[in-house]
This record gives C-alpha cells, sequence and structure tokens, in this order.
C-alpha cells in the first residue's frame, strides 16, 4: 500500500497574508518548518498548492528542499487530493495542513499504520485532539468518493467535513496518547498572535520536537496565554465555512 503525506498549502490567506513565508526561526519560515515535520513522518512527501500564478513562488521554495510538489486546483482542495494521488500512483493518505507549525510525526505515523489495517475510508483524530497534532487520513478510494459530489474546480472545499458525511465515508478513530488530547493549547497558524507563539515556543523548543511535547512545554511556560483566545473564533469560522456548503 503506497501511502503519501500530502502538504496542503496556499500562499493566500485572509486572516493572516503571506503566513507561509513567515519567518518562525532566524533559520526558518513556516513553509521549511512543515516540510521538515512532514518528512519525520517517514512517508514519501508531496507539498500540494495551486497552479495558480500565486503560488509559483512557494512552489518553487518547496522543490528547493527537496520534496516533490504537485500544483492543482486552486480552490478545490478535493480535487487537487484526487489529482495528486492519481498523479503519484498512491493507495492513501496522511493530510499535513500548511500551517499546523507543530504537526505530529507520531501521530501521523499512528495513522499510516490505520490505513494499512483498512478499517475505514477516513481516519480522523478524536474531537479533543490538541488543535494543531493532526486531522485526517483517507484512502485514495474516499478521495474520489468525495470528488465524485465537487468535481468543480471552482467549488471551494477548504473545510472537508461535510463531503465526508454527504459521500457516507467509513470513519474510523487515529489513536492518540493521554498527553495528546484534552489541553487548551493552540498549534496552528492563522492569526497573528498564532505567528508570535510559534516563534516564542521555537526559541526554547527545537522544530523537530514532538508536537505533544511542544504542547506541554506551552502550557508549563503559560505561552498559550498568547493565542489560545482565538480558538474559539477559529472554531466558528470553521462551522460558518461549513453552514454554506451545498452538496
Amino acid at each position: 500500500m503506497k501511502i503519501i503525506a500530502v502538504i496542503n498549502a496556499r500562499s493566500t490567506s485572509s486572516r493572516l497574508p503571506g503566513k507561509c513565508f513567515a519567518q518562525i526561526t532566524d533559520d526558518l519560515q513556516t513553509y521549511q518548518i512543515i516540510i521538515q515535520r512532514a518528512k519525520l513522518t517517514g512517508l514519501e512527501v508531496v507539498f500540494g498548492t495551486s497552479d495558480d500564478a500565486s503560488d509559483d513562488r512557494l512552489a518553487n521554495l518547496a522543490a528547493a528542499e527537496g520534496v516533490a510538489v504537485f500544483r492543482g486546483a486552486r480552490l478545490n482542495k478535493i480535487k487537487r487530493w484526487h489529482d495528486c494521488l492519481a498523479a503519484h500512483n498512491a493507495d492513501a493518505m496522511v493530510c499535513i495542513d500548511g500551517d499546523d507549525l507543530a504537526v505530529d510525526f507520531d501521530v501521523a505515523k499512528r495513522a499510516a499504520e490505520a490505513l494499512r489495517g483498512g478499517a475505514g475510508d477516513v481516519y480522523e483524530v478524536p474531537q479533543d485532539v490538541i488543535c494543531g497534532l493532526l486531522t485526517y487520513a483517507f484512502t485514495a478510494q474516499a478521495v474520489d468518493r468525495m470528488f465524485a459530489l465537487v468535481p468543480d474546480p471552482n467549488a471551494d472545499t477548504d473545510v472537508v467535513s461535510r463531503y465526508i458525511e454527504a459521500a457516507g465515508l467509513r470513519i474510523a478513530e487515529i489513536p492518540l496518547n493521554d498527553n495528546e488530547r484534552g489541553l487548551d493549547v493552540r498549534l496552528t497558524l492563522d492569526y497573528p498572535e498564532d505567528a508570535e507563539f510559534f516563534r516564542r515556543v521555537y526559541e526554547i523548543m527545537p522544530t523537530d520536537a514532538p508536537g505533544s511535547e511542544i504542547a506541554a512545554k506551552a502550557l508549563q511556560l503559560g505561552l498559550v496565554d498568547i493565542n489560545w483566545h482565538r480558538q474559539g473564533e477559529f472554531l466558528l469560522n470553521q462551522q460558518q465555512f461549513n453552514e454554506q456548503v451545498d452538496i
């Protein structure tokens, strides 16, 4: 079974423009940290972005980091996944969100093992997962079924939960350890406060530390006060997106 880790990243962001290029440490920008952490999954890494000219710079920089780059539909992330899996002749994918700067490679490895077990079409982390550790893994057949519902390249599928539901996919759980769940820590990059959080945390922790250890250190040092107050707004934005999805 060929499983690839697909990074989902775009240059444009309404809430934090240019966040892919944000300088987080003296040496590393956002996209470099994401690629570094994706490589630690042990899977073949594909940097997925759009074929729009606005992503030319991002695609070129990602390629310079030594990973394959796939460019596809600008808005329809599901179509981009579908075409990426076909291009790489892959049977399944672990999703690496391009704004999750502490994505946990250990959780991603467990997602890959779950995919090999074959208990589901889509694999999700439990709802109480620390935000930003990981979200999904899909079989190629699952992506095919979602794509059949929304083949239009101009459809905005940024949040895919409604499509998972509508496609009637078998959902299985990615197992988590106790230290990977139930903590009020925000490990994703959407707002200026998130960028400040990661700059502060990566002054203390190495950028290749497990996400669960980064979360624990952030709690210990009170760094969560920098950005946790944004979590409610983040969840509301996802809810509002889902409410306007018409399938």
